[in-house]
């Protein structure tokens, strides 16, 4: 399938809507008074809890109607050429590409934003509306409205993930001057950043931090590593010469493999597209890996003939 184009920012049709009228009409194909309504109302969003490991997460997901709104904000959002360091919400980048952009005998460190979406605040994403889309005030009103919950970015939303990264562009963008400036290699992977390269040293970790402090946000998970180390980048692994996955990792799949016995045949055959499933994604980061899917695609078939001739004899 072929990537859609994408076009400058002053190419969106966002850019310069002075009408709330023709934003509804022209770019979500509704009405203004449908608009107003969910910008009104406080129901918008389901909102429940997940558990992280430790960790408690609240989720706010958008209700069918605004969710809709926020998938065309999305398409929008998604076509406007982003700059070379986000690997994030882009077609072909991805977590595995952030890594590969750090191997090398050098050192790295790297920062997390802290509670990134819930830090990019209505005040941040009404800026992002009226200064850089060059939106009406009223306008971008109303489009802080239908994109923001409690006054933050959603954490659950299709959109948040763009919108959150344009609303604090301008702190990437001076991270990524400083970096320039440095002669180091930086990347954005949501709110993981990364730098490397010889001068990727606590003091220029803490210049990093500083930058971040003053457009306001919070850091946290900062790491320097030296050049001989296995670095830890969004999950993967990463050294002088390439990237691989996390030994704990390798070793899930190992007991993935071990349990396929386990279990009836609507169990095991659960287990066998699970375990496909997670080596089509670390094949991604080690082709060696790719070899078990054979093996087990026949596994698959010979669960199914089972299945099929038990579902005859019943």
């Amino acid at each position: 399938m072929k990537h859609r184009k994408t076009y400058p920012l002053d190419q969106c049709p966002l850019y310069r809507m002075h009408s709330r009228k023709k934003l509804a009409q022209e770019v979500f194909n509704t009405e203004l008074t449908l608009l107003e309504r969910l910008a009104n109302n406080a129901s918008n969003y389901r909102v429940f809890n997940i558990q992280q490991g430790e960790k408690t997460r609240q989720v706010e997901v958008p209700k069918p109607i605004l969710e809709r709104i926020h998938r065309r904000l999305f398409a929008l959002f998604e076509r406007i050429t982003k700059p070379d360091y986000l690997q994030s919400g882009v077609k072909g980048r991805s977590y595995i590409t952030n890594a590969q952009l750090h191997v090398g005998p050098v050192p790295l460190v790297k920062i997390d934003v802290k509670k990134f979406y819930p830090s990019i605040d209505a005040a941040r994403v009404y800026r992002l509306y009226l200064e850089t889309l060059g939106c009406s005030p009223d306008v971008a009103g109303l489009l802080t409205k239908l994109t923001t919950f409690n006054g933050h970015v959603p954490t659950g939303s299709c959109v948040s993930q763009l919108l959150a990264f344009f609303a604090a562009k301008p702190m990437f963008d001076e991270l990524n001057h400083l970096a320039v400036t440095h002669e180091l290699r930086f990347s954005c992977y949501v709110d993981d950043i990364t730098f490397s390269g010889a001068r990727a040293k606590p003091a220029f970790l803490w210049a990093a931090k500083q930058v971040i402090h003053a457009h306001g946000l919070s850091y946290h998970k900062d790491m320097c590593y030296t050049a001989e180390q296995g670095k830890l980048v969004t999950g993967v692994l990463v050294n002088a010469e390439h990237i691989a996955i996390l030994p704990s990792k390798e070793h899930a799949l190992w007991r993935q493999t071990h349990d396929l016995g386990c279990g009836d045949l609507e169990q095991r055959l659960a287990a066998v597209n699970s375990l496909m499933g997670s080596l089509v994604a670390a094949g991604q980061i080690e082709a060696r890996l790719l070899v078990r899917l054979k093996r087990l695609r026949d596994v698959k078939v010979a669960l199914a003939k089972e299945a099929q001739s038990a579902a005859r004899e019943r």
